[in-house]
């Protein structure tokens, strides 16, 4: 069952939500240019991506599997290059298999 939140959302309604942690930009007028530049690129992932996940962590829920998280709390946009990612995701295969 979903809560009005996530059936109201749309592509802005995060900007509806009161940030705890929000930088401070220096040039608000280059925000609003990269915030356009996004908003016209095609999504990360698309939806039945996210009803999988959703039923994966359902099930992770109630016992039926194990969530191995991994990241780090803040990537910096210069990090998001293939080798690095490769590297990330090689070190949780390898946790994986510990598991």
């Amino acid at each position: 069952m979903r809560s009005p939140e996530t059936t109201s959302w749309h592509s802005a309604s995060w900007q509806t939500r009161l940030a705890q942690q929000q930088p401070v930009y220096a040039d608000p007028r280059a925000l609003e240019r990269i915030v356009a530049h996004v908003s016209r690129l095609p999504p990360i992932v698309v939806s039945w991506e996210i009803e999988t996940l959703r039923g994966r962590l359902a099930a992770a829920q109630r016992g039926e599997a194990f969530l191995l998280q991994g990241g780090d709390c803040a990537e910096a946009f210069a990090d998001c290059e293939s080798d690095t990612i490769a590297k990330k995701l090689k070190i949780l295969l390898q946790m994986s298999l510990v598991l």
